[in-house]
C-alpha cells in the first residue's frame, strides 16, 4: 500500500514539474504560454491594469483602468533592446525599460524605469496569439515606487496592437 501511494505522489510530483501551459494540468501553475518568435514579442502592447489586494495601496497610485503602453523591442537573445519604452500614464512621458521575453513559453520579466531610483516590474506571459497575462508590481526589487508611496501590485492582462 505505501508504494502504491508512493508510486501515486510521484507521478503529481512529475506532472506538475512537467506543466507549461496556460491551462495547469492538476491545478499546478506552470511555466508559459508556449513558444513565442522574437516578431511576436516585438512590438506595442498595451497593459489595463486592475489593482490587487496583495500590497498596501497607498499614496497617489494609478486608478483601475490606467493603461501602460509598452514599445517593445525584443533582440534575437531574447533581451529587450535599449530603444524599448514605456509611457507613463500620468504625464505621458516615454520612459526606459528593461528585461527579458523567453521565446521557449513566452515568459517576460521587465522593469520600467521611472527615473532616479524609481521602477515597477512586469512579470508574466506574451503568447503568440498577441495577448499578455501577468502583474505589474510597483517598486519592482530594489526601487522605490513609481507611484504612491507604498508598494501596489496590479493585475495587467493586455494585448499588442
Amino acid at each position: 500500500m505505501i508504494r502504491l501511494v508512493s508510486s501515486c505522489l510521484l507521478v503529481i510530483a512529475v506532472s506538475a514539474a512537467c506543466e507549461n501551459s496556460t491551462d495547469p494540468l492538476l491545478g499546478f501553475p506552470g511555466g508559459g504560454g508556449g513558444a513565442v518568435t522574437q516578431a511576436e514579442a516585438s512590438g506595442s502592447w498595451s497593459l489595463s491594469l486592475t489593482k490587487t489586494t496583495t500590497l498596501a495601496c497607498s499614496g497617489a497610485v494609478l486608478a483601475d483602468g490606467s493603461l501602460i503602453v509598452l514599445n517593445l523591442t525584443v533582440q534575437s537573445d531574447g533581451t529587450a533592446a535599449t530603444t524599448s519604452t514605456w509611457r507613463n500614464p500620468s504625464s505621458g512621458a516615454q520612459l526606459p525599460l528593461t528585461g527579458t521575453v523567453s521565446f521557449t513559453d513566452g515568459t517576460t520579466d521587465l522593469v520600467l524605469s521611472g527615473g532616479g531610483s524609481t521602477a515597477m516590474e512586469v512579470r508574466g506571459t506574451i503568447s503568440s496569439a498577441g495577448t499578455f497575462n501577468g502583474t505589474i508590481t510597483d517598486p519592482a526589487p530594489g526601487f522605490t515606487p513609481v507611484y504612491g508611496t507604498s508598494g501596489c501590485q496590479y493585475n495587467a492582462p493586455g494585448s499588442k496592437g
